[in-house]
């Protein structure tokens, strides 16, 4: 699916500077043009399938990182990183080589990517609900030595206030700084009873969040970092694996235009359906390149039935275990089976004969391993 943004261009804001207006977000009414309905259901089928295929390990890690490193290169380079998709691709290759976390001999634009492409493996920090602390949490990991001009996790107070340039014009004024901690919490309050659909509550905290801009820095990469854990936490577990942001920003005026508009306007029709095109393109591209590579097609019942309940499973388990989730076939067809999908790369196995355990192959535990559940602290 290839994005109109054309069909977005008549929406913008015709006067600027657009000021952040304070909502009653319980009033929000989204309504969708005929078809997104269906097109948030295909989203969702998209995304069991996502996390039905099986990849071989050098398929997989080939496919996540390319991922990462779109999303990471877009989201930044559109605040100014200069470091081309290739750099960025070689950072992530590089954290896959690294025994330990890798760090940026200066601060600037490697460590950016290198925090952006940390935070993919780390969502567990910032399970559901929310407050005002898991904002500053994020925005800390991202900035933490990227040197900007601003205390990495450091939410706005009185007297320190935003205004956004573009050229050298004034398009946007962020929420006044006496108002901004209440504003935050109210939208955590919102986000907490949501009564709309998760896409769509999604979309509508992203744009309050950009809106409240809380952070003298680094509000739009903050704001689609937890675009995409939110998204994550609300049901589309396999999110991560879509490239997402290059067709967000694939047209710079068309995004920026469609938050302006929506701010000055109130209505989130066109955002969100923007959004909704953007995630149904990202899925359909995810869908079509890992199911390519996905080699449970080519085996037969009970190996994928092995392989999938390996990959639900995470942890080691037994051939015994196993057993129990093959249907009328023995021990050593089982056995079999589980060491074809080790000769594949699909599981990893330890120990011998009757003690041998089994375990999903995951090539990126390492990195989640090494990061651990620990954020950093500030500069």
């Amino acid at each position: 699916m290839i994005i109109n943004y054309d069909k977005y261009r008549r929406f913008y804001a015709d006067l600027v500077p657009v000021r952040h207006k304070r909502k009653d977000l319980t009033k929000i009414d989204v309504r969708l043009s005929k078809g997104y309905r269906d097109a948030i259901r295909d989203i969702g089928d998209m995304d069991r399938t996502l996390g039905s295929f099986v990849l071989a390990e050098k398929d997989y890690t080939d496919l996540v990182q390319e991922a990462h490193a779109v999303n990471a290169h877009w989201s930044t380079k559109i605040e100014g990183n200069r470091m081309s998709l290739r750099e960025v691709e070689e950072s992530s290759r590089m954290m896959m080589r690294s025994e330990g976390i890798v760090r940026a001999t200066d601060p600037g634009n490697q460590q950016e990517i290198l925090n952006h492409l940390y935070s993919y493996y780390v969502p567990g920090l910032f399970r559901l609900p929310w407050d005002t602390g898991t904002v500053s949490a994020v925005h800390r990991y991202l900035l933490t030595g990227t040197d900007e001009d601003c205390v990495p996790g450091r939410i706005r107070t009185d007297g320190e206030e935003v205004h956004v340039v573009a050229g050298d014009q004034e398009v946007f004024i962020g929420c006044p700084s006496v108002h901004v901690m209440t504003e935050l919490s109210d939208l955590m309050e919102w986000l907490r009873d949501s009564p709309l659909e998760s896409i769509v509550t999604a979309v509508v905290f992203f744009h309050e969040f950009e809106s409240i801009h809380p952070f003298l820095e680094g509000n739009g990469r903050t704001g689609r970092s937890l675009f995409h854990i939110l998204m994550q936490e609300l049901g589309y577990r396999n999110f991560n694996l879509c490239k997402i942001d290059d067709k967000l920003l694939g047209d710079g005026d068309v995004y920026y235009n469609l938050l302006r508009y929506t701010d000055k306007t109130g209505d989130y029709s066109p955002l969100v359906e923007f959004f909704i095109d953007c995630i149904q393109s990202a899925y359909g591209e995810a869908v079509r390149e890992f199911g390519e590579k996905d080699v449970l097609k080519g085996l037969d019942l009970n190996s994928r039935q092995l392989a999938i309940r390996a990959k639900e499973r995470k942890e080691w388990f037994t051939m015994q275990e196993a057993s129990s989730w093959a249907d009328g076939i023995g021990d050593q067809s089982v056995r079999n089976r589980l060491n074809a999908l080790a000769d594949m790369g699909v599981l990893e196995k330890q120990g011998k004969t009757r003690s041998m355990t089994f375990r999903f192959n995951d090539p990126f535990r390492r990195i989640r391993e090494s990061l651990g559940d620990v954020l950093p602290e500030s500069d």
